[in-house]
């Protein structure tokens, strides 16, 4: 499935540089999209595990979109994650925020990164960033946003069990015996995805709620609307109710098309696209 119509159109010629980002906890890979005389970039936060591979088509087409309304985008593998160093077991919360810091400054050394654009699990890292760095005066675009760390990463570890439902030769697992194993410090390997202790404890801390960026942020939420759900769905209500009295302010965006993040063929959702490079086009590319 392509991409075509009036943001295609108007798409200039974009210069497209893959490169390694140094950091302090190693190189992690990076591709940099920049329009001609770009007045701004926006920096990509990928989702977990296979959800940031089924979403780098949507990602790629998004930094095109944003092209055209004269913004650059620099999309990231976070440390363990895709083409960067490290293995997936590498990963950290912490040194995943340091990765987002180091691409935010190269960004700021080029124009200045004026939003943050985050992907499900994404979201929450980018928001926690921005909240531990609220000099930015960045904007923030949420893609179908995790709400609640621990029921996530159990949604993730369920695909362990559904794995191996049928095998007999080794015994059952629950999502508590694979917590109680990587309380012990032992890793949990789930779908080729092996997750170190420390980061499955810091994704079961996290709560969005808690996380709002500094007072002021424009956001850009984003939804999809299905026939069974209204958008916001009661766990965006919570969340985005919170950030609202944090002086948040938010735009709720619903958007049609297929959940992306989810299916293993390369899907799109050219309504998500459109809306989101329409805000940030409206915003002038600053919040």
């Amino acid at each position: 499935m392509s991409h075509s119509g009036p943001v295609d159109a108007a798409t200039p010629h974009i210069a497209v540089a893959p490169f390694f980002l140094d950091t302090a906890g190693g190189r992690i890979f990076a591709v940099h999209h920049a329009p001609p005389d770009a007045h701004g970039h926006v920096l990509c936060v990928p989702g977990f595990n296979e959800e940031m591979n089924r979403c780098r088509s949507m990602l790629t087409l998004q930094a095109r979109a944003l092209a055209a309304a004269g913004l650059g985008t620099l999309l990231i593998d976070l440390h363990g994650t895709g083409d960067s160093e490290g293995d997936f077991v590498d990963g950290r919360w912490d040194r995943w925020q340091d990765n987002i810091g180091a691409a935010a400054a190269w960004l700021d050394a080029r124009g200045g990164c004026v939003a943050l654009l985050g992907v499900r699990l994404g979201v929450m890292l980018a928001s926690e960033w921005m909240h531990a760095h609220p000099d930015g005066g960045r904007a923030l675009v949420a893609w179908q946003p995790v709400a609640d760390g621990k029921q996530y990463l159990t949604q993730f570890l369920r695909m362990r069990i559904a794995a191996n439902m049928d095998r007999t030769d080794i015994p059952k697992e629950t999502t508590s015996s694979m917590r109680e194993q990587m309380a012990q410090g032992v890793p949990v390997e789930v779908g080729g995805y092996e997750i170190h202790p420390q980061l499955a404890q810091a994704i079961d801390a996290r709560q969005l709620a808690t996380l709002a960026p500094p007072g002021g942020t424009r956001v850009a939420w984003l939804e999809q609307r299905t026939p069974a759900s209204d958008v916001p769905s009661p766990a965006g209500e919570r969340v985005i109710a919170a950030w609202r009295a944090a002086q948040v302010a938010v735009d709720v965006i619903p958007f049609e098309g297929q959940a992306f993040w989810q299916l293993h063929e390369r899907s799109l959702a050219l309504d998500a696209l459109d809306a989101t490079a329409g805000w940030v086009r409206k915003a002038g590319g600053r919040p």
